[in-house]
Parts: structure tokens; sequence; C-alpha cells
């Protein structure tokens, strides 16, 4: 729980310093496939929701204790994370904000293998509950895989790869097809969460309108293509049984057996 509140204080508190260069939004000299500085507003969401999920998981009387505190460990190295990384962009903003990146997306991928495992349980408690940890899960993990894409971008032009020119197009271009591969395979893992296809949804399309405002019409368009990729994956998982709640049957079934 600390670390959560931790988590949403250290941005302003950041900011109230000094610091925050490497975080501010549409920054110049920043790849052209950042999403444009609307996008990052998910994370005052995501922030609120973990605290709001750390809070509630904190209740001693609330459902599985034991369930909650093993999704909770991993959880808390996200939370510290996301702060490490705060301080890693005031001091190293290449390769260590991606390594601590790296770090927290390994966190939300155990924190959700556990969740995904324990659906059958986790049905069982108060639709509060569930919303709170889906949702805190969902979005935490879908702007996450995306956006790690983009951080390493950053750092590889910081470290002098080329940002304009072919090389730099197709540069972008992969790190676009990067992420949108990234997407689908965890699509198909969470069995379409709601919350994780909204946020590589939002995150998309901030990509797209990042390079549109940058200039880069055929990045715009990549971003876009990536965007429909991730919408249709969707819908055909559906199509084959995944109904677009919270947690995919499969995955219900695979809790159940």
């Amino acid at each position: 729980m600390v670390l959560a509140l931790v988590q949403l204080a250290a941005p302003p508190v950041i900011s109230a310093l000094g610091g925050g260069a490497f975080t501010t939004a549409d920054r110049a000299g920043e790849p052209a496939i950042v999403p444009a500085g609307y996008a990052f507003s998910i994370w005052l969401v995501i922030e609120l929701l973990s605290l709001l999920w750390a809070l509630w998981a904190a209740v001693p009387s609330g459902p599985d204790p034991d369930l909650r505190e093993r999704i909770a460990r991993p959880l808390t190295v996200v939370f510290a994370g996301f702060t490490a990384w705060l301080v890693a962009a005031e001091l190293e903003p290449r390769w260590a904000t991606f390594a601590v990146f790296l770090v927290m997306l390994a966190g939300l991928l155990a924190a959700t293998r556990i969740a995904l495992r324990e659906a059958a349980r986790i049905r069982a408690w108060s639709g509060y509950g569930q919303a709170l940890l889906w949702g805190t899960l969902g979005l935490y993990l879908g702007w996450s895989s995306v956006a790690i894409w983009l951080n390493l971008t950053t750092a590889l032009v910081a470290s002098g790869a080329p940002l304009d020119g072919s090389a730099g197009l197709l540069g972008q271009l992969a790190v676009l097809a990067g992420a949108t591969a990234t997407a689908v395979a965890l699509l198909r893992w969470t069995g379409v969460l709601l919350p994780y296809l909204g946020a590589v949804v939002w995150a998309l399309a901030g990509a797209m309108l990042g390079a549109r405002g940058a200039g880069e019409p055929v990045l715009a368009f990549g971003a876009a293509v990536g965007l429909v990729v991730v919408i249709v994956a969707a819908l055909g998982m559906r199509r084959r049984g995944s109904h677009l709640r919270w947690a995919g049957p499969g995955r219900r079934r695979l809790a159940e057996g």
C-alpha cells in the first residue's frame, strides 16, 4: 500500500524539485512514434487504480488473504519500479529506464499469471474487488507492453541510432511491429482481458497521433495498421470463444481444472 501511494506521489514531487525533463510530453528530439502528450494521462488512472487495489487488498477481513498476498508480491516490485524509473529518468534516461521497465513488465506478467490461474477463486470476490484487480493488471500491463518498445526506441536514439532517413523510419516501423506482436500475444494469453485491450488501443492511437503531429505519415500509418491488427485479433479471439470479459473462458477453464 505504501509503495502504491509513493507511486502516485512521486511524479509531482519530482516535478516540484525541478526534474521531469525526460518524462515531459511532446519534448523536442523524441522519436515520432512516442504517443501524443494526452496519452500519458493514462498513468494517473493506473496509479489511482493501483492505490485503490492496494487499499482493498490490505483489508484483513477480505477474501482469499493468501491469494491477495501472492498477487501483491510481484505488484510491489512493479510499484517500486515505477518510482525507480522516474529516478532513473533523472540520472540516466537511456538504458537504465529501459532496464527498470523490463523488471516492471516481469512483475506485471507474474502477477497476471497468478490472477489468471486463480480466476475461479477471484470470481467469488466482490465486483468492486474484481474490477480493481483486473483493471489494475490490464491497464498497467497493456500500457507497459507497448511503452517498453517506445522506451527502447528512445534509448536507441539517445545512444546514436538514426532518428531520420530510411534507417530511422524502418527502425521505428520495426518497433511498432514488435509492439503489435507483443500485444496480440498477450491478448491471447489473457483471454482478451478488456482493460488490457483498452490500454493497448489507447497507446497505439497515441502513437498514431504523435507520428501524425510530427509530420511522419508513414509512421502514423504504421501505428494505425498496428491498431487495426490488435482490434481484429481481439474480435477474432472473441469469435473463437473469448467473450471480452474480465478474463477469457479459456483461462477460467484452466483455473477450474
